[in-house]
């Protein structure tokens, strides 16, 4: 990163308090920001296709990170560390993105984020069956408790229970995953490179999957109505905004701290439900999703306990 990238950040750095609090503070805000970008998905519904809806997501992204790349003048590949991860990066926190948004389209906004934030506790489980790793007793039964908070939620055979709850528990999968290479790439990417290649690859992939399906697409994102393409703007501002203000609390206050911040979109996901959806979970969903989100703090103070923190990552 050049001279000029740094004075920019450090510039941006002393318009907010350069403290742990502050960056709490700002990770809750963060929160606050990506419950409201679910609720627009949620209320624009079906009436703008999944993959138009994805593309001007990270049109949008990649725009803005490129203008600020631009405006310094210093967007430079050579601190984007390993390009093969970068794809991998992209590639997965685009299939979380579809998921996420397949989930809001069928299930109430606060199941919905209750079981895509279980990816600490798919974290644990790829921990030991994929790489191996010895996975202490008192993990082990955060991650049942977490699955039992699950089946609190969706509670099958019951009335409320419907397939789609296989997409945010396929966006936990996949953000477990992206958590993993985003932490491979923090040792040697920055930050703001890494999200502008990851919204660029994105937005190029879904450009050629547009191309390819143009002729079902075209007519049915000419049908979409001019509130529902202000909806997906919207939806495509606030997800922007959230990781730039991720970034910011990164900045601030190692992950391991920020981490358990995270279930507060809980918080903001009920209430907007409440406010915009007039649903309001019942007694066993609300029991679930405190269990997991409990499960999942525990996950990740267990965690920091076990490996000494070496730096924040971004």
């Amino acid at each position: 990163m050049n001279s000029d990238m740094e004075s920019a950040h450090r510039r941006f750095r002393l318009s907010l308090p350069m403290t742990p609090e502050a960056g709490l503070m700002i990770m809750v805000a963060a929160t606050g920001t990506f419950a409201a970008s679910d609720s627009v998905v949620k209320a624009i519904g079906s009436s703008v296709p999944l993959l138009a809806l994805l593309w001007v997501r990270y049109l949008f992204q990649a725009g803005v990170l490129g203008l600020w790349h631009a405006r310094l003048g210093a967007l430079s590949l050579r601190s984007s560390g390993t390009f093969k991860l970068q794809l991998l990066r992209a590639f997965l926190l685009l299939i979380n993105s579809a998921c996420t948004f397949a989930g809001l389209r069928s299930l109430p906004l606060p199941v919905a984020t209750s079981l895509a934030m279980m990816a600490p506790l798919v974290s644990t489980l790829l921990a030991a069956v994929v790489l191996n790793e010895d996975v202490s007793r008192s993990k082990w039964c955060i991650v049942f408790l977490g699955f039992a908070g699950m089946l609190m939620v969706v509670r099958p055979g019951s009335g409320q229970f419907t397939w789609a709850v296989i997409f945010p528990i396929g966006a936990a999968a996949t953000f477990a995953c992206f958590q993993v290479v985003s932490s491979k790439l923090s040792r040697t990417a920055d930050a703001i490179t890494t999200n502008f290649l990851t919204a660029l690859v994105s937005t190029c992939a879904l450009t050629l999957l547009l191309w390819a399906d143009k002729t079902a697409l075209i007519p049915e994102i000419r049908s979409v109505e001019f509130g529902s393409w202000f909806g997906v703007l919207a939806m495509a501002s606030l997800s922007t905004f959230g990781h730039l203000l991720m970034l910011q609390a990164l900045r601030r206050t190692p992950l391991a701290v920020l981490t358990p911040f995270g279930y507060a979109q809980l918080g903001f996901a009920t209430v907007f439900s409440w406010i915009f959806f007039r649903q309001v979970p019942s007694v066993w969903t609300a029991l679930g999703m405190a269990v997991i989100a409990l499960s999942g703090i525990g996950t990740v103070l267990l965690h920091a306990r076990s490996r000494p923190q070496s730096g924040n990552n971004a």
